[in-house]
């Protein structure tokens, strides 16, 4: 499967080079129209306790700054910067920036049901969490569940083929469910990667397969309705020890509303061990570690401009070693915001996460964020 994603790629790389428009020189007039900069920052102060320290602190969550270019009519480029603070070991206190994204996008033409079909070549979106963070629009106050329970992040090397299916939806419903995502039938999405994450070095020769395929039911009846379902297959991102690397296997099945005042959210996910490469067996770092979970999350939108967000959400996971060490929680959180305009938001949000090992203490936070975007 890996060698005929590889093959695949390599052959819609070579395919859109010589089938589509012919290459032109860029009109040096038109270069400011040609590229796009805009910025996301999540700028906090957080009061807690994590591990059972206390932490008061005015914190830049992430930082990202990102440029676009229109290189030819097929082909387009994206850089992103992204600057977190440093937490640990020699340089804790830096802020680093690193490349969250550095890619090239081949661009096709409607194919049959095919909407905007196009391939990213580089450090790219991985085929889940650019979906979900379309439709759940609060990473501002902390990661999607998956990402957050520590299995997988965002960005990875490799390559990504995604498509909307179907023409795009209605413009009323695109204003309040976005247009990324905004097809009538779906999208989908699968990719081939190094599987150690875009800040982590690859440390084994294995390739890390996902895919994602999101229906939407009824498009006439429940527009914002969308089931989802995500495969992962590949190794975790460790040196194999006395054989090869723990496998990581990831499912996942989502469902979601959107609708004119809010947004709703419920998902499973199972598998074994994760990114990382960490969820082992303490007895034998060959074999991951099984692990389960589902999350629910809800949005109410309130206000003649719906301006005021009411956000709530629970996670519940579970990793259990066979010696009976446990790494199971379960996490609630609430939050209050205020749209002052093109999604720059001003968020207060709590949130608790109760370990079910009696041993560890429970984590407790309370933060007041902005998420400034141009």
């Amino acid at each position: 499967m890996r060698w005929i994603l590889c093959a695949l790629a390599g052959g819609l790389l070579c395919g859109q080079v010589l089938a589509g428009e012919p290459a032109r020189e860029p009109d040096p007039a038109s270069w400011t129209e040609r590229f796009d900069l805009s910025g996301l920052f999540y700028l906090t102060y957080e009061n807690g306790s994590l591990d059972d320290e206390k932490y008061s602190r005015f914190y830049i969550t992430r930082a990202y700054f990102t440029v676009e270019a229109e290189i030819l009519p097929f082909l387009s480029g994206r850089l992103t910067l992204d600057t977190a603070q440093d937490l640990e070991g020699q340089g804790r206190g830096d802020m680093e920036v690193r490349l969250k994204y550095a890619l090239a996008k081949f661009h096709w033409k409607e194919i049959g049901i095919l909407n905007d079909p196009n391939l990213e070549f580089g450090v790219v979106h991985m085929v889940w969490l650019d979906f979900e963070e379309h439709v759940n629009l609060y990473r501002m106050r902390g990661p999607m569940f998956m990402e957050r329970s520590e299995i997988f992040n965002s960005a990875d090397f490799g390559v990504t083929f995604a498509s909307g299916l179907g023409a795009d939806m209605d413009d009323t419903f695109l204003s309040y469910a976005g247009n990324k995502y905004g097809t009538r039938h779906g999208s989908l999405a699968v990719g081939l990667y190094n599987g150690s994450g875009y800040h982590g070095d690859e440390r084994n020769v294995d390739k890390t397969v996902e895919a994602r395929v999101t229906w939407r039911p009824l498009p006439d009846v429940a527009k914002g309705l969308q089931v989802a379902g995500l495969i992962i297959d590949g190794d975790g991102n460790v040196e194999g020890i006395g054989g090869d690397p723990p496998d990581w296997t990831t499912y996942n099945g989502f469902v979601s509303y959107q609708f004119l005042h809010g947004t709703v959210t419920a998902q499973y996910a199972w598998g074994q061990g994760n990114q990382r490469g960490d969820w082992v067996e303490p007895d034998d770092p060959s074999r991951a570690m099984d692990f389960s979970g589902w999350s629910v999350f809800g949005e109410w939108r309130v206000g003649d401009r719906h301006q005021w967000r009411l956000i709530g959400g629970y996670d519940d996971f579970e990793r259990v070693a066979d010696t009976g060490q446990n790494f199971s929680f379960r996490y609630g959180f609430a939050s209050i915001g205020y749209d002052v305009g093109h999604e720059n938001i001003v968020m207060i949000d709590v949130d608790q996460r109760d370990w079910q090992d009696p041993a560890r203490a429970t984590d407790r936070r309370a933060q007041l964020v902005l998420q400034l975007r141009f």
